[in-house]
C-alpha cells in the first residue's frame, strides 16, 4: 500500500494542486509535532489561519498522514529529525 499516493489521491479530490501538496503536508505535520492530539478539526482551523482557506481536513486523510510519517520515520529516522 502506497500511503503517499494516497495521500495524493485524496488532496487532489479535495482540490489541491499537486504542486502545493508538498506544502501542505509540510504544515499539517508542523502542527501534529507540536499537539500530537490535535482533531483534524483543530488542524484545519490552523491550516485556515495560514492561508489553506479552501481545505478542509477529515480524519480519514489526518490518520494516513500520521501513518505515512511514521512508516517513513522507520525507514529514514536521521531524515526526518531537524
Amino acid at each position: 500500500m502506497d500511503l503517499k499516493k494516497i495521500l495524493v489521491e485524496r488532496f487532489e479530490k479535495k482540490g489541491v494542486e499537486p504542486v502545493l501538496i508538498p506544502g501542505l503536508l509540510k504544515n499539517i505535520l508542523a502542527t501534529l509535532k507540536d499537539r500530537p492530539d490535535i482533531t483534524h478539526e483543530e488542524v484545519s482551523e490552523k491550516l485556515r489561519y495560514i492561508g489553506w482557506n479552501d481545505f478542509d481536513l477529515d480524519e480519514n486523510t489526518l490518520q494516513i498522514i500520521i501513518a505515512d510519517h511514521e512508516a517513513s520515520e522507520a525507514t529514514h529516522p536521521a531524515a526526518m529529525r531537524h
